[in-house]
């Protein structure tokens, strides 16, 4: 039977899931807690979540989400940084990371995905969240704009009247003047 202890972390690393877009494992072993309450500090002003779990139950988890792979990067210390900003709470650990060379990135999660150290690297040139939104408010949005500058220029429907009504003046002034011809050529 697992101890209550057990029983409330793993429900705290539920949490840490379900609130999260990504979820960064770190091994924090040989910082100074100075150097622990940086590093917290940094994550915090980002709003990305750093907690220190046990392994197992963070297997645990996984395999309830049914996330494989994951067993590899489970040795050792282990700290989950989760946010819903992939390149804020990836390039924060590893610009940490640099400047302190007892913070190693072990691997992550992005949604069910595993991914390896480099595959967290590789997140930070992502362009952040605000920006996404804001390329995806931008490409909806253009579509929208020339909408509206159709419809305040004039009616599209007017233009399409305008245009079929000049198509049948024309025949109408062409089929004119072969009835004229053909007068013509009866009176002559």
């Amino acid at each position: 039977m697992p101890n209550q202890a057990n029983v409330q972390q793993v429900e705290q690393i539920r949490e840490l899931f379900d609130s999260a877009d990504v979820v960064l494992l770190t091994d924090f072993q040989g910082l100074t807690v100075e150097e622990v309450n940086e590093l917290r500090n940094q994550l915090r002003a980002a709003e990305v979540r750093y907690k220190v779990c046990k392994n197992t139950l963070i297997n645990v988890v996984a395999q309830e989400r049914g996330i494989e792979g994951l067993e590899p990067y489970l040795k050792g210390n282990t700290a989950l940084a989760t946010s819903t900003d992939p390149a804020a709470s990836s390039k924060i650990l590893i610009d940490f990371g640099k400047e302190h060379e007892n913070l190693k990135v072990k691997g992550g999660i992005l949604g069910i995905q595993v991914v390896d150290a480099a595959g967290v690297e590789a997140l930070q040139d992502m362009p952040s969240r605000e920006v996404m939104i804001a390329q995806t408010v931008g490409t909806i949005g253009a579509p929208l704009t020339g909408f509206v500058n159709v419809l305040h220029q004039g009616s599209p429907i007017t233009g399409m009247v305008n245009v079929l009504s000049g198509t049948i003046r024309q025949v109408t002034s062409v089929l004119t003047q072969v009835a004229d011809q053909k007068k013509e050529a009866e009176d002559a």
